[in-house]
């Protein structure tokens, strides 16, 4: 891999992708719906290697304009990694016009990468996804488990397979990567285990769920590294899930938290319902991932719970 596109380059993970990149000295042609002066300088900040554009979705099918724009040429061996996704509100929303407006712009940008002849087109999935599948396949008169984000993961279900199709018809290389659940600095997001080290640290109350659902947690260096091996070294047609290689219950993941920043308040397990859609460990298999490009998992859990609380409460960012 010569050179990189990557859309929602400013987001949390996608602009810890091209920070990378960079590192391994590969061009990076950065896409976001912000202006350049208002992205997060601690999410990326100017490189001779590093191109931005400010690019909507609905706007990618004139990208090869924008590209000619802006001088910025098309090697031998470019990859497209497409991480944009958006809702009405938030990410992952329940506005069914919104999300299914993902599904046509993912397939606009496999077609553009197909068109300035990009060697790879790799797709990110949502953890969300697995969850959505298990569900769907539900006996509605024997089961009343729930899931919340069905709308944002069945949009999502829909664009990987649309997907699926057209890399067929139009001869692209095409991947489709999946992350467990990503901790770590600069995170805009309040995800339940950075909520949790909040209120740790704060004293505030501890009320959780029994915690006996299954969970990955992954940092953001090592998605990071995950994704650019798999962009290197991963295989045409292939579904790659990116993790720890270690899922436990979600109560150990708090557990484990409360014992490197301990807290006056009790934790109280089972006192908040829950009824949503559990996976097992074999849902977070990474072994394909670690066979096809040599990926290996380097940051301890507890590593990356160091990390973030420095970002937090020293606001230290490396």
């Amino acid at each position: 891999m010569k050179s990189a596109i990557v859309t929602g380059a400013t987001g949390f993970i996608g602009s810890a992708l091209v920070r990378e990149l960079v590192k391994k000295n590969i061009r990076v042609l950065a896409l976001g719906r912000k202006e350049w002066v208002n992205v997060d300088s601690k999410r990326l900040k100017q490189s001779a290697l590093l191109k931005y554009i400010k690019l909507d979705m609905s706007e990618i099918s004139a990208l090869d304009r924008y590209l000619s724009d802006n001088n910025w040429e098309i090697d031998d061996d470019c990859v497209f990694i497409n991480f944009a996704w958006g809702g009405a509100s938030k990410l992952s929303d329940l506005d069914i016009e919104a999300q299914m407006k993902n599904v046509i712009w993912s397939a606009n940008a496999l077609k553009v990468a197909s068109k300035i002849k990009c060697s790879k087109f790799i797709h990110v999935g949502t953890m969300e996804e697995a969850f959505t599948s298990k569900y769907l396949s539900l006996d509605y008169n024997n089961n009343s488990e729930y899931n919340r984000h069905v709308i944002y993961s069945v949009a999502k279900l829909a664009s990987r397979n649309v997907l699926k199709m057209m890399s067929y018809d139009l001869g692209i290389k095409l991947i489709i990567a999946t992350n467990s659940h990503v901790m770590g600095p600069n995170d805009d997001k309040d995800s339940f285990l950075q909520v949790t080290l909040e209120k740790l640290v704060k004293g505030y109350d501890l009320v959780f769920s029994t915690g006996e659902q299954i969970f990955d947690v992954i940092s953001v260096t090592d998605c990071a590294r995950a994704y650019y091996y798999i962009a290197e070294y991963g295989k045409e047609n292939s579904e790659y899930w990116i993790g720890s290689g270690n899922p436990r219950k979600l109560r150990e993941y708090v557990e484990i938290m409360h014992s490197l920043y301990p807290s006056t308040k009790p934790m109280q397990f089972g006192m908040m319902p829950y009824n949503d859609i559990s996976l097992q460990k074999s849902d977070f298999d990474i072994q394909n991932l670690v066979d096809d490009t040599g990926f290996t998992h380097t940051q301890t859990y507890e590593e990356t719970v160091h990390e973030l609380y420095n970002w937090l409460f020293k606001g230290q960012f490396n």
